[in-house]
């Protein structure tokens, strides 16, 4: 994954044009795609989903949390709850290494010989579907001025991919940044609930996305 940060120093008069500039360079760090089907033509069927966390780490694990409850609240899908996804496979997490996607447009990010172990844990969850999560490059960002004002940031990369099954056939990925900025009253906060809100709202749009791409809205969300 490709990392971008940025620490500014300018003047006044000089801050608004590098930052003019400075959002067309970070545009260009990554497609913000929260959830895509590979193919228009794919229906995805009402029916069982789960999320898995890739790893054990706390962000992987609080974004599959996340988008699991998002999931569950505002789709019709039958959605496994992470505590019986532990139940089922036993030990979960269970670590699935990621590797770069060789197709840019289809992206697969699935290590060579990992997406066996998902299949594996599939034929113990009994799901339709399987959405898989990675996160990587949790960052803070701070930009400063000469005048001594200055803001923080968070960004954190997510990637995933949805297999459906009983084909297991991988029909859909996510690849995007989330991010954040700090917030301004914390009243004894601290940045960690930023954090936390950083990945609630990048599960919220890996929901959006997946929900329409699926034609599952619950009645009345």
């Amino acid at each position: 994954m490709v990392t971008c940060i940025a620490t500014l120093r300018l003047s006044r008069v000089l801050l608004l044009p590098f930052l003019l500039s400075m959002l067309a360079v970070l545009s260009g760090c990554g497609i913000h795609k929260p959830f895509e089907l590979f193919d228009d033509k794919t229906t995805i069927k009402s029916g069982s989903v789960a999320v898995i966390s890739s790893d054990s780490s706390e962000p992987t694990m609080r974004l599959a949390e996340y988008l699991t409850q998002h999931l569950k609240e505002r789709s019709t899908f039958k959605v496994i709850s992470q505590e019986e996804v532990k139940r089922r496979v036993g030990k979960y997490p269970v670590t699935i290494k990621e590797a770069d996607a060789e197709n840019g447009s289809k992206p697969v990010w699935f290590a060579k010989g990992e997406k066996s172990k998902v299949d594996a844990m599939q034929a113990q969850i009994k799901a339709d579907y399987l959405f898989v999560v990675w996160t990587g490059n949790l960052r803070r960002i701070t930009t400063t001025s000469s005048q001594g004002g200055g803001s923080v940031s968070y960004s954190i990369f997510v990637n995933g991919n949805v297999v459906e099954y009983p084909k297991a056939r991988i029909i859909g990925y996510s690849n995007f940044a989330g991010s954040k900025g700090q917030s301004c009253c914390l009243f004894g906060k601290s940045e960690g609930d930023d954090i936390n809100e950083m990945l609630k709202e990048s599960a919220g749009e890996m929901a959006d996305k997946f929900i329409s791409a699926a034609k599952a809205e619950k009645p009345g969300k």
